[in-house]
Formats: structure tokens, sequence, C-alpha cells
């Protein structure tokens, strides 16, 4: 084998190496967006990323900033379906028709009590199924995660 064939070996086994780690990160993160709470630091209907990665603190990073919670101050983890809306459950296909039947939407609520002593929620609207390990992961660290249904948890992508 030449010299040029180990080298290329080698910096593919790097490249390798190198993606291993990016590959974890993202399924640490999920899309998302702060929709409403008691969280006056978070800015209302900003797309974001939602973030377990880091070992002591939830962060919620924007384009303009970053808002962490410590996984201590979560006390309820929450995660649910919007209802659909009361026009389809009033009239059906027609509310449909007529463009107010949307598909529901994946939220993620937290309650937590923050330095002060307060209690405070947030929600989070989630763009799309997240990688399993991003519940895992928020569940270890958090000690909770309740499903509102077996609905939400298929939505979510979590099976048991």
């Amino acid at each position: 084998m030449t010299i040029m064939h180990r080298c290329l070996r080698l910096v593919a086994a790097f490249g390798i190496f190198l993606a291993f780690p990016a590959a974890l990160l993202a399924q640490a993160t999920y899309d998302a967006m702060y929709v409403q709470g008691r969280v006056n630091e978070l800015p209302g209907k900003k797309p974001g990323k939602l973030d377990v990665a880091d070992a002591t603190a939830l962060q919620f990073t924007w384009d303009k900033g970053t808002w962490k919670v410590p996984y201590t101050q979560i006390k309820t983890v929450y995660v649910s379906l919007s209802r659909r809306s009361a026009m389809v459950e009033a009239f059906g296909l027609p509310g449909a028709a007529i463009g107010e039947a949307k598909a529901r939407k994946l939220l993620l609520s937290l309650n937590l009590t923050d330095e002060s002593g307060t209690n405070r929620n947030c929600v989070f609207f989630l763009h799309g199924p997240a990688a399993p390990e991003f519940w895992k992961i928020l569940e270890a660290k958090t000690g909770r995660l309740i499903f509102e249904s077996e609905e939400a948890r298929k939505a979510a992508r979590v099976v048991e």
C-alpha cells in the first residue's frame, strides 16, 4: 500500500471520527418556537432550537439570544397536541373545506421555578419529530416527561 493510500484512509477515518459527535449533537436539539408563557426573557413566536446537550441546563437559542433553565428548576415536562379547530369540531369536513382545519401541532410545556422561587411556565411549538434521543436525554436530566396521550407520544416519535 502506498503512502498516498494510507493518507487517504487516515483522512477518511478522521472525517468519520469528527462526524460522529456532530451526529450526536444534532440528536440533542429540536427546532422549536416559544408561543406562550410567563418567561419574559423569551421572544414570542421566534423560531429557534431547544438543546438538551448541556449537562446542567435546557437551552433555547434564537437568532438574537439564548435562554437557559437549569434542569433542577424544571418541575414538569408535558408533551401534548394542539386542539382541533372549533369549526372542524362543529361542522366536520365543511369546516375543513373553509380552511379552518390545520394539522395538530406538537407542544412542549415546561413548568419551572426560577431563582426567586416564582413558578413560571412556557410552551414551545415543536417543528416536526425529534430524534428519540432528545426525549430520552430530557427525561434523564429532568426526571420528568409526561405525554398527554398515546397520540402525542406517536407524534413525538417516542416508541416504548
